[in-house]
């Protein structure tokens, strides 16, 4: 088993441990582009055409539950 679908699977059994770098390398997976706030804001919210959008705190290390559970919801949407 590969580390993505090591990752994967942590995301799905709805670990708490998930830090954003590991959200943005999964999100990125599927092509979702990251998108901030001029400003330079702690959050980045990942798009892609179709598809739930998804932000991220990357000051919260690891991420909150509702936060994985928005990357379960994109996992599911591309088929996991």
């Amino acid at each position: 088993m590969s580390k993505t679908d090591k990752l994967i699977q942590k995301i799905l059994k709805g670990k708490s441990e998930i830090t954003p770098a590991e959200a943005r390398k999964i999100l990125e997976m599927f092509g979702y582009i990251a998108q901030g706030p001029a400003g330079g804001s702690s959050h980045l919210t990942y798009r892609k055409p179709n598809a739930p959008s998804v932000t991220i705190v990357l000051t919260q290390n690891p991420l909150k539950p509702y936060m994985v559970a928005k990357l379960q919801a994109v996992l599911q949407y591309e088929g996991y």
